[in-house]
């Protein structure tokens, strides 16, 4: 499903009143049905709701609604925040007082209802909120009183994941025909709550040239085992790092590899720590570098001789930051031309070399898999910069250095050279632990490296590894999930998937309806 930004939903808008002929008040009519169904499915017993009111379409979507509610025989009252509407919104409110009712005539003690419905600001307002508004806001936050907004919580901008103050605080959000960033990117989609799309009748095909989607299962293509196949044909990855104190980062990238289907997985390590490596692995196959406590430069010698074995390279968990590191990094990103996945110290190790035109030299496959701080380094933006606009920073990156993308984070973005960006709305609070970005390495080069299309095996991987997170939580507690934990549930996640593809039909709703 796509995600918009105002201006693309403005224009689809427009294409669909002017040239496709479906008139304004329409499309107004289909927006208040569609909320009056989120109400009384989710707020089955509400008995008074107060709609409050702006000045433009979204205060019109909020008058219809409360329209609809009191035909429906619930106590319903409007609040004109602005004052009184125009345009298609002043024709809701004649309606609406051609039935009989009347706005409220001065503000109301907000605990006096059981719900309220934010149709202050939509899509098209730009924060912050100023003035009297402001005090409002305040007020029905304050109030206790549970809110569903529509379209976007007031307050907040469409464009960005960025915090603004004041911004309601909604339990539940509505918003039509497609999301927007504001409601997948945190910190901003804490605000919205519960996220439910709603047809209103503009065609989806119009949003075809929109270059940000969310994955969901229908977008994903599940790996094939030929009858005949044998275990090279199913990917031989090299997971290529460690260093004293941290074997454990290589480790679990390889299990992860394992699970996700690699048909032969070897770990190469500084020889000095390889004991460690054998005595803990079973299924995988090590191989010991030179370095004792390190890689070694020497270290890229025996890997390059060997590279035929290999079908795709994960290099940089467990690495360390170090010279010799650099070097590594460098002459592997020079010689090795096969898909290659960057994470952790390989990044770091990138970034203090200072040689970032290394990735637009590359012809094969590169991917690299950094977090908000390791992306921060690389791009030179601060960590708010790119939390307020994670799919913006990460399609310019791309589309500069020619590379893939694993921006990870509250929501993961994976972003391609042509500057498509896709989120991931899945995966738990849980998975803030240390480990569970080698296990997503070691999922991601497994699917590189059984010869997927790179976007196709990006997005299964990220997806599959938030499934495996939920998974984890729901058997474990969310204070007490492992990385390995992420391990054991990938077979589950892989059933989940596919258990939904044979039986799904149904849209993006971030609320978990339709599993997984």
């Amino acid at each position: 499903m796509k995600v918009l930004k105002a201006h693309e939903m403005a224009e689809l808008d427009r294409i669909t009143i002017e040239e496709i002929g479906i008139p304004s008040p329409v499309l107004m009519e289909n927006a208040g049905r569609g909320v009056l169904e989120v109400i009384l499915s989710r707020f089955p017993h509400v008995k008074k709701v107060l709609v409050v009111a702006g000045k433009g379409n979204n205060g019109g979507d909020g008058i219809a609604v409360a329209r609809m509610l009191r035909l429906k025989g619930v106590d319903a009252d409007v609040y004109l925040a602005l004052g009184e509407p125009g345009g298609d919104s002043a024709l809701q409110l004649k309606v609406f007082r051609n039935l009989g009712y009347e706005p409220l005539s001065k503000e109301p003690t907000y605990r006096d209802y059981d719900l309220i419905v934010d149709a202050i600001f939509g899509t098209g307002f730009k924060p912050p909120v100023r003035g009297e508004v402001a005090r409002v806001i305040e007020n029905i936050n304050a109030s206790g009183v549970p809110a569903l907004a529509i379209d976007i919580p007031s307050g907040l901008s469409a464009d960005t994941g960025q915090l603004f103050e004041p911004s309601i605080r909604a339990e539940v959000t509505v918003t039509f025909q497609f999301p927007k960033l504001c409601h997948v990117l945190y910190p901003s989609a804490k605000l919205c709550g519960k996220v439910v799309v709603k047809d209103i009748s503009i065609p989806e095909h119009l949003a075809g040239d929109i270059e940000r989607e969310i994955i969901t299962p229908e977008s994903l293509r599940l790996p094939e085992r030929e009858p005949d196949t044998y275990k090279n044909r199913e990917g031989h990855v090299l997971i290529l790092g460690g260093s004293a104190g941290k074997t454990g980062a290589v480790m679990m990238s390889a299990l992860s590899a394992t699970r996700t289907g690699s048909g032969l997985v070897t770990v190469g390590v500084p020889e000095g720590l390889n004991p460690i490596i054998e005595s803990r692995l079973v299924e995988e196959m090590s191989m010991p570098l030179p370095g004792e406590e390190r890689l070694s430069i020497f270290s890229v010698d025996t890997v390059l001789r060997e590279k035929e074995r290999f079908s795709a390279l994960a290099l940089g968990m467990g690495m360390d930051r170090y010279e010799e590191g650099q070097d590594i990094v460098l002459e592997l990103m020079e010689k090795w031309d096969k898909p290659l996945l960057l994470d952790a110290d390989g990044i770091n190790n990138l970034v203090d070399s200072g040689e970032l035109g290394v990735l637009k030299k590359r012809k094969a496959v590169t991917v690299l898999t950094p977090h908000v701080g390791e992306f921060s380094r690389l791009s030179g933006l601060s960590s708010e910069e790119i939390t307020a606009n994670q799919t913006g920073v990460a399609r310019e990156f791309s589309r500069e250095y020619g590379c893939y993308l694993v921006l990870k984070g509250a929501r993961t973005v994976i972003s391609d050279p042509e500057g498509r960006a896709f989120i991931s709305t899945r995966g738990t609070p849980a998975m803030a632990k240390g480990g569970v970005g080698d296990v997503l390495s070691g999922v991601l080069v497994s699917l590189l490296g059984k010869g997927m299309e790179t976007l196709n095996a990006l997005k299964l991987g990220v997806y599959l590894h938030g499934i495996a997170g939920e998974l984890a939580e729901k058997k474990l507690h969310r204070e007490s999930l492992r990385a390995r934990d992420l391990i054991r549930e990938i077979p589950n996640a892989y059933k989940s998937i596919e258990n939904f593809l044979k039986k799904s039909d149904t849209i993006y709703q971030d609320d978990r309806q339709g599993e997984p």
